[in-house]
């Protein structure tokens, strides 16, 4: 097996345990949050989005990387209470959709409205129905956005746990070997 293919099957190996020990920790610490605040243990996108392509080699360079969903950073580091971008509107207006939160927003609102009619004195009544789908997104979006802009958000250190628990020092070693003894085989030929 030559240079390359060793330092690609170290760091493929490295990257795998990687991503196995970044998802059980964003886990551990979304779990920790649920029980915290009495809210629900669910997989994030997160989770599902840390990933690591296998090692190439490219223009004379061995490249690997890690990649996640663009607000780990958020995650990891936490966030002081400050205004959300209409991008960010979007994003979380997006997230509520697949959590059930536009959908929740759409029942109470028509609960509020029957409320609210059946105290009128209005003899002539329109059925209602609920609020558009994509109404209640933005609603949503604007609500949790609102409370980000009250609330700080607490950081979990998933990552940085991970990361720096010495696995960088100890791929270090193990590419210095590889490179000590294939170093040593070339001379010696």
């Amino acid at each position: 097996m030559g240079l390359n293919e060793k330092i690609k099957e170290l760091l493929n190996d490295f990257n795998e345990k990687l991503v196995i020990d970044t998802r059980s920790s964003l886990q551990k610490k979304l779990d920790e949050r649920a029980n915290k605040h009495n809210g629900k243990k669910v997989k994030s996108r997160l989770w599902a989005s840390v990933k690591a392509p296998p090692a190439i080699f490219d223009k004379g360079m061995i490249k690997s990387k890690l990649t996640m969903n663009d607000y780990w950073e958020v995650v990891n580091d936490g966030r002081k209470a400050s205004n959300v971008s209409e991008e960010g509107q979007a994003k979380i207006a997006e997230w509520s959709a697949t959590r059930g939160l536009a959908e929740k927003i759409r029942v109470s609102d028509l609960e509020k409205r029957k409320q609210k009619q059946k105290l009128s004195d209005r003899k002539n009544l329109k059925t209602l129905k609920k609020m558009p789908f994509d109404r209640a997104k933005k609603a949503a979006g604007f609500l949790v956005a609102r409370s980000l802009k009250k609330k700080s958000l607490e950081p979990t250190h998933f990552f940085d746990e991970v990361i720096n628990d010495g696995r960088l020092k100890e791929l270090e070693e193990k590419l210095s070997e590889i490179l000590k003894s294939e170093l040593i085989i070339n001379i010696s030929k």
